[in-house]
């Protein structure tokens, strides 16, 4: 009888194994995980603007804001945000008038609203 019951026991666990992975597959395309396939560039000329296109982000839900560090002559950053954007839209943020202010590093925040 305990040869028996191990047995089953034994079956159940190997079952239980062999159903996970598809439990965590369903539940990660439950939730509709997706990931942005994002492109960012900044300006050749001055005035210096930095700015960043995603796509394959979920309509009306997801958004995408370019994330410009900029750098004056004195070698001082601070970052600034360009204006939410959707799904293939252009989103822009310039650092300054000034020409002799220019673009350190442009990237992209998405995110959900």
């Amino acid at each position: 009888m305990k040869k028996l019951l191990s047995l089953a026991t034994g079956i159940g666990v190997a079952l239980s194994i062999g159903m996970l992975p598809n439990a965590s597959a369903a539940t990660a395309a439950e939730t509709g995980v997706q990931k942005a396939d994002c492109d960012v560039w900044k300006s050749s000329k001055a005035p210096w603007t930095g700015y960043a296109r995603c796509t394959g982000m979920l309509p009306l839900v997801e958004r995408v804001q370019v994330k410009v560090i900029c750098m004056g002559p004195d070698g001082k950053q601070w970052t600034l945000y360009g204006p939410g954007k959707g799904n293939g839209e252009t989103s822009s943020k310039k650092c300054a008038d000034d020409p002799n202010i220019g673009v350190y590093k442009v990237g992209a925040y998405v995110y959900r609203i």
